[in-house]
């Protein structure tokens, strides 16, 4: 089952995890894109997180955009690619930015100590909304801990990266 991502979360569903339990039982796939500066072979390359934009903001792990048109913002002159990531239990940014708060830790240490913390809570990712409307998701990577994201997203059959 695929779901272009550009659902709204509703009044009577609060966050990702409630949208997701009103499809229990079935496997879901949400559609999302990335955008780069320059297309690469799959898998995503832990090394090259935080290599685009920032350093993570929404935690240690892969990022997407759940809207085409927020890719051209990210990365103007670069090339984009949709992808299915299956997320059963993602963050909700919008309630508890836990990644903005201040610590004396340097950022990506404390950012890796967040990550790890919400998969042993089992979250698998983070995602940010606008307006009430998912805007960017983060699926969690964090492959020296055991846990890799390249293992919730998937390709789609014929989709190539293509210049923004």
């Amino acid at each position: 089952m695929a779901i272009k991502c550009s659902f709204y979360i509703n009044s009577s569903m609060q966050s990702f995890k409630d949208y997701l339990i009103e499809v229990k039982g079935k496997k879901l796939f949400i559609n999302v894109w990335h955008g780069t500066r320059k297309p690469f072979d799959l898998p995503f390359k832990e090394t090259l997180q935080g290599s685009e934009n920032d350093e993570g903001f929404s935690g240690k792990g892969f990022y997407f955009y759940a809207q085409e048109k927020y890719v051209k913002d990210a990365v103007p002159n670069g090339v984009k690619r949709e992808f299915k990531i299956q997320l059963k239990n993602a963050y909700p940014l919008d309630k508890d930015d836990i990644f903005s708060k201040d610590t004396n830790l340097p950022f990506g240490k404390y950012r890796d100590q967040e990550t790890l913390r919400l998969l042993q809570e089992g979250y698998d990712g983070a995602y940010r909304s606008i307006g009430g409307k998912i805007e960017e998701v983060c699926v969690f990577s964090f492959k020296k801990k055991g846990f890799d994201g390249n293992k919730k997203i998937k390709t789609i059959k014929g989709e190539e990266w293509e210049k923004i």
